[in-house]
């Protein structure tokens, strides 16, 4: 009990205290096991991703005739054999080419200091006085770092084959657990989450394909252009090119940059020349015809929005959350375009009501507040007279 301004105490029941402690106790578990399954639902949320993106291709052969079951195992078996024929085909070359770099690392950068204007920053700003340095480690050394990569690549793999089994399963059982949510909802709102929830679904799922479709294009492309160029490391780069093409509008940088220092180090400043102006085309052709064709039926979302949400993304998450937050973003623009049309509705019929009112009456607030409308014109009763209590009053 406290006393309040003008001295009089104020009664807070007992009940109040623990409910208000028992919320903040909710909420700080709820932050902990967040916290701790935030692995979990990374893999759940890819897995989603996934299971969205190979909707629309389960559809399209139910649609040929074949059972959803098969279809399902159909694709699962498809990216498993893609999976394989990679990496028994690319993998070795992958694992040479980045061997071949690692190697030849040390003399690229030698090359680089002997350049005027890097003498000339390393005069001023001595950033560059001996980055041969980096390179000189003892095997002892890098003993440690690579356990952990290969650690790294079992535990990937193994996040891989999850998060492939729960987009299987999500295939062949999401629906009928969607159907057990929903019964949760109220009858009369039933059809008006079916209509969003579709929609979203299916932004979602368009993003992801002509995302996936793109970064395919943008990946080869960066592989055949360094090959025709003489560029020994084409496949390395056409997969950070796939990578990187899945973050808005700065992976394009990234990898323009990317494909330009390394065609400088290894072929020379002519042909990195070349690299980078053929990557520009591409990119403006990329921009301006190839993601307007694929995306045509996907988001349409603000350039800025698209950064802050990639921005956002990346700091919580990393390169995973920036991956994430656009799809995400996706299905909240869905949502918030379904309320602001509720909301819409709501307004006309406000105005509705207020044009309908009498000229003293200017909105619906006002409306509402004078209670209801009186009878227009004659139909209006009159009050009787009030009886004054003296002779000769009349009544």
């Amino acid at each position: 009990m406290k006393a309040s301004r003008k001295g009089v105490p104020v009664y807070v029941p007992p009940r109040t205290v623990w409910s208000v402690g028992a919320q903040v106790v909710l909420l700080v578990l709820l932050g902990t096991a967040l916290q701790r399954l935030g692995p979990v639902l990374t893999l759940l949320a890819v897995a989603l991703l996934l299971g969205l993106a190979a909707e629309p291709v389960v559809r399209r052969l139910q649609s040929w005739g074949l059972r959803r079951g098969l279809g399902v195992a159909l694709i699962a078996l498809t990216l498993l054999g893609i999976i394989g024929l990679l990496i028994l085909t690319l993998v070795p070359l992958l694992v040479e080419q980045l061997q071949h770099l690692v190697q030849a690392a040390p003399g690229f950068l030698t090359e680089l200091t002997q350049a005027p204007w890097v003498r000339k920053l390393d005069e001023h700003f001595g950033v560059l006085s001996h980055p041969q340095d980096a390179f000189n480690m003892e095997p002892g050394v890098l003993a440690k770092p690579l356990i952990t990569v290969l650690s790294s690549t079992v535990e990937l793999m193994g996040a891989g084959i999850t998060v492939l089994a729960l987009a299987v399963f999500g295939l062949l059982f999401g629906q009928d657990l969607y159907a057990s949510i929903l019964g949760w909802v109220r009858p009369r709102s039933r059809a008006r989450v079916r209509r969003v929830v579709g929609r979203m679904r299916e932004a979602v799922g368009n993003y992801l394909v002509g995302t996936l479709l793109i970064v395919s294009v943008g990946g080869a492309f960066t592989a055949i252009m360094s090959l025709a160029l003489g560029v020994p490391y084409f496949l390395p780069l056409g997969l950070v090119a796939m990578v990187l093409g899945l973050i808005p509008y700065i992976g394009s940088v990234i990898t323009a940059l990317l494909v330009t220092v390394t065609t400088l180090a290894s072929v020379g400043s002519k042909r990195a020349i070349i690299a980078l102006a053929v990557f520009m085309v591409y990119q403006q052709i990329e921009s301006h015809l190839l993601s307007p064709l694929v995306q045509r039926r996907a988001i349409k979302m603000n350039p800025l929005l698209i950064s802050l949400v990639a921005l956002v993304g990346g700091t919580v998450a990393g390169l995973l959350g920036v991956i994430l937050a656009v799809p995400a973003a996706a299905a909240g623009q869905v949502l918030l375009t379904e309320v602001q049309r509720e909301r819409r509705k709501t307004w006309k019929r406000e105005r509705r009501f207020a044009a309908a009112l009498p000229s003293g009456l200017g909105n619906a607030d006002e409306a509402l507040l004078a209670g209801p409308l009186a009878p227009p014109g004659n139909e209006a009763r009159r009050a009787p007279p009030v009886d004054s209590g003296h002779p000769g009053t009349p009544h």
